[in-house]
């Protein structure tokens, strides 16, 4: 009997612990969002590299496929900033973050089934590679014929 009781007290305790790693997982994510948001409001990189650490510490709780929309989201806005204070400062290492950010959103969208982000986020990517001088290759005429 008493070990019936242990099995159950320790379920509980797993499930609170599972339900505190999600809580604390959405917060990091909401910091991620301030920081995002702060590095707008400032035109500073810095904040970015505060939000790149709290999404990353919201991967920790999450498997991609069970990671929350509203993360993928911030990550989302996190390589959108990069781009645009990157674009300001012409900054070729805030081009390569930004591909950092998009290349995680593009798993999660993916993740999480949503086609149209994915496009855009790709789209986004190829803005990025323009931006860093990679240009696509294009196949020899005399590999295609």
């Amino acid at each position: 009997m008493f070990g019936l009781f242990k099995s159950k007290k320790k379920q509980s305790l797993e499930a609170e612990l599972a339900n505190t790693d999600a809580k604390l997982a959405l917060l990091n994510a909401q910091l991620a969002a301030q920081m995002v948001k702060l590095a707008g409001q400032t035109n500073d990189l810095g904040p970015l590299s505060q939000a790149e650490e709290a999404l990353s510490a919201t991967r920790r709780y999450y498997e991609y496929e069970d990671t929350p929309a509203e993360i993928c989201l911030v990550q989302v806005a996190l390589g959108d900033m990069f781009m645009r204070l990157g674009k300001a400062k012409n900054d070729k290492p805030a081009f390569e973050r930004a591909q950092t950010a998009y290349r995680t959103a593009i798993t999660l969208a993916s993740m999480q089934g949503d086609e149209p982000l994915r496009r855009e986020l790709r789209d986004k990517m190829k803005i990025a590679d323009s931006l860093l001088g990679k240009r696509p290759k294009t196949p020899s005429l005399f590999k295609v014929a």
